[in-house]
């Protein structure tokens, strides 16, 4: 699949490496993600390429996770904040 935006040109065809074409310059050849990613680095409108390759990045999506109303959460900041420091004397 090769698809064509500003003066980038991304070819995913062969399924284990990914081609990225700037000014008709090969400028990438490896994983395709980071082939995408450069591409959305490297173009000004970035929507038609969000768009196209929208599952693809979806999946790479970091986690969500909100700890804040957490219950374990809570009560691992209680026991750091109940913990007393002491100090240790050295045996001999």
């Amino acid at each position: 699949m090769k698809f064509k935006h500003e003066n980038y040109v991304i070819d995913l065809g062969d399924t284990s490496k990914a081609k990225l074409y700037q000014n008709n310059q090969l400028v990438f050849i490896g994983d395709g993600y980071k082939a995408i990613t450069a591409m959305l680095n490297g173009c000004n409108d970035k929507e038609p390429v969000k768009k196209q390759f929208q599952a693809q990045l979806r999946m790479r999506e970091k986690p969500k996770f909100n700890t804040s109303h957490d219950e374990l959460e809570r009560l691992r900041r209680e026991a750091q904040a109940s913990i007393v420091k002491t100090d240790k004397k050295k045996k001999r």
